[in-house]
């Protein structure tokens, strides 16, 4: 009886250079990804419906009614005084109540501060706020910063960049790996 001879051996050869590529990308992705959630975590404090002045006219409105709405007013101004009418119903808007925190934003070199909260209702609106001095005031309505989706925002804004990036040096530290101890390939 022969032994048959052991099949030859195939020497491994070196991965593609596409996975480099992928490594660099997930790489890029998470710098990416990371910029683009933490713009997208600070846009509600920095996103505004509309801008008025507090001249005690009255100033038809459309706002979001995705959620509630704040007032912002220049805190160099003691806050006007403003009266919000759902035109839909010609009911006042219930509920004008102080936030549950201290929220300021600088946008333009001025200094705002979230003084009010209310429902917007229909999202149609006729306000009318009153400044006190000869100043002219102006006052904002945005959405209202929302704690909860902050929290998640930021939470994202860790996650998503550590998990891409992460995957990528483990993908570029694999790919070196066995691309510098494995043979070349002949063709």
């Amino acid at each position: 009886m022969t032994a048959s001879p052991p099949p030859p051996i195939t020497p491994k050869v070196r991965p593609s250079w596409w996975w480099f590529v992928l490594g660099g990308g997930l790489l890029v992705a998470a710098v990416i990804s990371g910029i683009g959630l933490f713009v997208w975590t600070l846009s509600g404090f920095m996103s505004t419906d509309v801008t008025l002045d507090a001249d005690g006219t009255s100033h038809a409105v459309e706002v979001g009614t995705d959620g509630d709405r704040m007032l912002w007013f220049d805190e160099r101004y003691d806050d006007p005084t403003c009266r919000i009418v759902d035109t839909a119903t010609g009911d006042p808007v219930a509920g004008l109540r102080s936030p549950t925190g201290d929220f300021r934003r600088s946008t333009g070199g001025e200094e705002w501060v979230g003084a009010a909260l209310f429902e917007p209702g229909s999202g149609r609106l006729d306000v009318t706020c009153t400044g006190s001095g000869t100043v002219p005031v102006q006052v904002e309505i945005g959405p209202a910063p929302s704690l909860g989706s902050f929290g998640l925002g930021l939470v994202l804004t860790i996650a998503v960049p550590l998990v891409l990036g992460g995957l990528g040096l483990v993908v570029l530290l694999v790919t070196g790996i066995l691309w510098s101890t494995r043979a070349t390939t002949r063709r």
